[in-house]
């Protein structure tokens, strides 16, 4: 209670300043200019009416005549005023009278005299009329200038966001002519390194190329596409698996197989890129016995890709987490509900995935 009581002296501590000075100034005027004596008691009635009228008249009836949409209202205004001057004198008269019986005082002189100052009355409530049009007029001005800043504010903050947004696409685009850069340089070098090694190297040579056309294929457009025929997929994963080999002192262990209805299957690209990679770093794949296996299979409108492997001891979940939360994230981009993504971890070790799609 006392916080929302001091909150609204503070809001209105200029109002409550400028009737102080005001009431003052009267109290002061009358005295010794009029030689008119008047108890406090007067006053307080006399003006709690004025102001009363003041903030009605700036707030009330001029805000709802002179703002409304509705033309009649906003040409009403001059018959209100004078129907709110009638009442003004109505109600003052008989608050007047309550007045002089709650003070134990005649209130028959209020009869007798009431008629002769209620000409005084209406002249004194078309003053306070005045200036109160005058603080409507001043305060819709100021509101209409605080509309004009906020609109103009919230202009330049839009011209600045557009103008940032502008820097950054400059410095994404600045970025990615560099990836462009790179890449191709890198390609080049390891195009020139082929034709040097073929004929003193042939298997290294090989193995250049096939590095060469990995990087060319994840790098290209194709491959920051949309979608890619699974068959593109596919020649990638048996390039990547036989360079891997290459560079293997043992040999990996991992049965690929795919029906050929698959082949021309439309699919998110280097998902099975990520499926891969996990395999060959978190796998056991050099024992005969147990090898890892891909499996793609495309029927009745429903994409597979299955893939089991042993788990290598001491391998973390941790290490699965990122790339398979990655693979789930763009399936639920590209498909929503139409795809589904699995996996887990056998009693025996082996980490199995399943992706089901619905082209």
């Amino acid at each position: 209670m006392q916080n929302t009581l001091l909150n609204f002296l503070s809001k209105y501590k200029y109002h409550f300043l400028t009737w102080a000075i005001f009431i003052t100034y009267e109290m002061f005027f009358n005295k010794f200019i009029l030689h008119e004596e008047a108890d406090l008691s007067t006053y307080v009635f006399t003006y709690f009416f004025y102001i009363l009228a003041f903030y009605f008249h700036a707030e009330v009836l001029l805000k709802y005549t002179l703002e409304s949409t509705k033309k009649v209202l906003r040409l009403s205004w001059i018959p209100l005023i004078l129907i709110e001057i009638a009442t003004y004198i109505i109600l003052k008269y008989y608050c007047l009278i309550l007045y002089y019986i709650c003070l134990g005082l005649d209130y028959s002189i209020v009869n007798k005299f009431y008629s002769i100052l209620y000409i005084n009355d209406i002249w004194r409530i078309v003053y306070f009329f005045g200036y109160s049009t005058g603080y409507y007029f001043l305060m819709r001005t100021r509101r209409q200038s605080l509309i004009i800043d906020n609109l103009e504010q919230e202009e330049l903050e839009d011209i600045i966001q557009e103008n940032k947004i502008k820097n950054e696409l400059i410095l994404k685009q600045n970025a990615f002519l560099k990836s462009q850069i790179n890449p191709d340089f890198l390609i080049n070098v390891l195009k020139y390194l082929y034709h040097e090694t073929l004929e003193s190297a042939p298997k290294a040579a090989e193995s250049i190329l096939s590095l060469s056309d990995i990087m060319h294929y994840a790098l290209g457009k194709e491959a920051s596409s949309g979608y890619v025929k699974l068959e593109n997929e596919i020649n990638l994963i048996e390039r990547f698996l036989s360079l891997h080999q290459a560079k293997q002192v043992n040999q990996s262990y991992l049965k690929f197989s795919y029906n050929h209805e698959s082949l021309s299957v439309p699919f998110i690209p280097l998902i099975m890129m990520t499926l891969i990679e996990n395999m060959l770093k978190h796998g056991q794949l050099h024992d005969p016995m147990k090898p890892a296996e891909i499996k793609i299979n495309y029927e009745n409108s429903i994409l597979s890709i299955i893939t089991s492997n042993q788990e290598s001891t001491g391998t973390k979940s941790l290490g699965h987490n990122i790339g398979l939360k990655n693979i789930k994230d763009r399936l639920l981009l590209a498909y929503g509900t139409r795809a589904s993504f699995n996996y887990h971890l056998d009693a025996k070790r082996y980490f199995h995935t399943c992706i089901q799609v619905q082209i």
